[in-house]
């Protein structure tokens, strides 16, 4: 069995890029070649950037260099036709949608998974514009699977990002508490600058503590500005955190506004460090009092608050954190969710393939040449040439169509799920 992961290349960091990496390295023991279709552009999405970072990830290069979604979408077909798979995995690229959905009408075998790994409403309107072609939705725990379960009728497995082992744990001590904060340092859906309000807050207290950041982002210089006791470790590989960061903390603190089933936090369970971590749409893992502490998204009083209580009651923070270790087990392991992936994708592969009877409509390039009435590919010749450039990564090699759903949007708020 075959399977085709088309991908972004210019993120590193995040959960889904270590995802990824999951199931390069632990698939192929469970009978499936694992091919990577990376996102090429002209300044932001570079595959040998993406390679080294992750030396066993095996892929081609999808030249979307032109800028335009035509070239993008001919690049892409041609590399899952080279490939021939039997699964083509969407990780975030909105343009395998339409060459997906046009190569199953046109009677190709493939079988199209998509994954969902975080709760944004744009995901849920593209699944749902193109859901009679998707045959299975890996989501990032269940609140997402039950959301496009009631949004489509497409089959939804929830498999947590799975948590390797810890090599060691942390030790109960009577010093300051040792707080960390891991992951993409931006405000944006992460409110990392929550952290020096943070900080500032539990200065004000007097709860003696020390703290570590490990990750990179836009708002790096910003964090250091507003808190330059802080210590950068900047963007560290799973190993090092391993080694270095999680078995030297006692509590990590998370401020998102909306997750999936965020892996740092849960690395760190896996450790023993207590996750003082807000209660972000999309929150699951996280029980209050058993093996965590939270409070709601931007209350830092609130945070401070659970900070405190855990230096002034030990016995408090050793119960949460032995609760902790054992939590991530079973599917939230590493190996139990790539035995959780690969019945998901052999399960989407045993029935019949989901064809729908007519292809939405996807966005165009626009322009003067598109205006003109100028053939697609002659347009093509003419852009490449040209070497138009994007001016974010997102617009590079889109994760969704930008399109809204005004009826996907109603039922999400009227579910009260409605995110960002």
């Amino acid at each position: 069995m075959r399977l085709f992961i088309a991908t972004p290349t210019h993120y590193l960091q995040g959960g889904v890029e270590r995802i990824l990496e999951s199931l390069a390295t632990h698939l192929p023991a469970h009978g499936l070649e694992v091919i990577f279709g990376l996102a090429k552009g002209a300044r932001f999405h570079d595959p040998e950037r993406f390679r080294a970072a992750f030396p066993v990830i095996r892929g081609v290069d999808v030249d979307g260099t032109s800028g335009t979604a035509y070239g993008r979408r001919r690049a892409l077909r041609r590399a899952i036709l080279a490939a021939d798979p039997d699964v083509v995995l969407i990780a975030r690229m909105f343009d395998a949608y339409p060459v997906c959905a046009a190569l199953k009408s046109q009677r190709h075998r493939l079988r199209l998974a998509v994954t969902i790994q975080a709760y944004e409403d744009d995901y849920f309107y593209d699944l749902a514009r193109w859901q009679e072609f998707v045959d299975v939705c890996v989501t990032s725990g269940e609140r997402i699977a039950s959301t496009v379960r009631m949004l489509t009728g497409v089959p939804a497995v929830s498999i947590p990002g799975g948590v390797a082992p810890a090599r060691r744990f942390r030790e109960p001590h009577d010093g300051p508490l040792r707080i960390g904060y891991v992951g993409r340092v931006v405000q944006v859906q992460k409110r990392v600058l929550d952290l020096p309000l943070l900080a500032r807050e539990l200065e004000r207290r007097g709860v003696p503590f020390t703290c570590a950041v490990a990750g990179d982002g836009t708002a790096l210089a910003e964090l250091r500005t507003q808190w330059p006791q802080a210590r950068s470790l900047g963007w560290l590989s799973t190993a090092e955190l391993y080694e270095r960061v999680y078995p030297e903390l006692d509590v990590l603190v998370h401020f998102a506004e909306w997750e999936g089933m965020t892996i740092a936090p849960r690395e760190a369970m896996a450790h023993g460090v207590v996750p003082v971590v807000s209660r972000f749409v999309g929150a699951e893992d996280f029980v209050e009092e058993v093996n965590s502490l939270t409070f709601p998204v931007g209350d830092v009083n609130a945070a401070a608050d659970a900070i405190e209580r855990l230096h002034r009651d030990r016995a408090l923070l050793e119960r949460l954190s032995a609760h902790a270790r054992v939590s991530q087990t079973g599917i939230r392991s590493e190996l139990g969710a790539i035995e959780a992936w690969s019945s998901a994708l052999r399960d989407a592969l045993s029935r019949p393939a989901r064809v729908g009877a007519s292809l939405p409509v996807a966005p165009r390039d626009h322009g003067l040449l598109t205006r003109a009435g100028v053939p697609d590919a002659l347009a093509e010749l003419v852009r490449r040439v040209r070497n138009r450039a994007h001016g974010d990564a997102g617009s590079e090699w889109p994760h969704w169509s930008g399109l809204r759903d005004d009826e996907v949007a109603h039922v999400l708020r009227n579910a009260g799920v409605h995110a960002g």
